[in-house]
């Protein structure tokens, strides 16, 4: 009878640290898709500023050609440029969502955010050498319309500065979470 009752006592310790185990893996698994989302936030706001950016320089191009007199080819080059970077990043932040973040799978959420970095990188490859030829275009262009180009040249190097310490900074703060989405569903899938 005593052996019994221990087993009883047993069974019933086993099934309490059993429920415990189950209500810490349920707080674990909300603690991440919290993370994920605050990470998906920004990397949101992050692209809704670039798209932003984007615009405002089809605008600027635009307005430049009429005041600058840079040519028709320069200035739609320019505007295809900007409206091609507008459509990829929509097009690569697609599924990356609050939304998603919040009820879907976090496997797919992971495979989101592998596509995301994948699809950065890859926008590098594409968008570096263009941005040399369009300088080098720049300068040729605003030395041909400008019998004194140096206040416009040292303005569009402090714009390309600028600009490419916002893209930098913008391009690793989405890697970084991307790569910490990615971390916290493995570390959660592995508990």
């Amino acid at each position: 009878m005593d052996n019994s009752f221990d087993l009883q006592q047993l069974k019933a310790q086993f099934e309490i640290l059993n429920n415990k185990l189950n209500q810490q893996q349920i707080v674990n698994e909300r603690i991440i898709r919290a993370s994920v989302n605050s990470k998906v936030r920004s990397i949101n706001r992050d692209g809704r500023a670039m798209v932003g950016i984007a615009v405002a320089g089809c605008v600027a191009i635009v307005a430049d050609h009429y005041l600058v007199k840079w040519s028709w080819p320069f200035t739609i080059v320019t505007i295809l440029f900007m409206l091609v970077a507008i459509y990829y990043n929509i097009k690569m932040r697609r599924g990356i969502n609050s939304e998603g973040a919040l009820s879907s799978d976090l496997i797919d959420m992971r495979l989101r955010a592998l596509r995301l970095r994948r699809m950065q990188n890859r926008w590098l490859w594409f968008s570096i050498p263009f941005i040399v030829v369009w300088l080098g275009w720049l300068v040729m262009e605003t030395m041909k319309v400008n019998t004194n180009p140096m206040p416009l040249l040292i303005g569009c190097g402090v714009g390309f500065v600028i600009g490419s310490i916002v893209g930098v900074r913008q391009y690793l703060r989405t890697q970084r979470q991307a790569a910490d989405i990615i971390a916290d569903i493995d570390n959660l899938k592995n508990d």
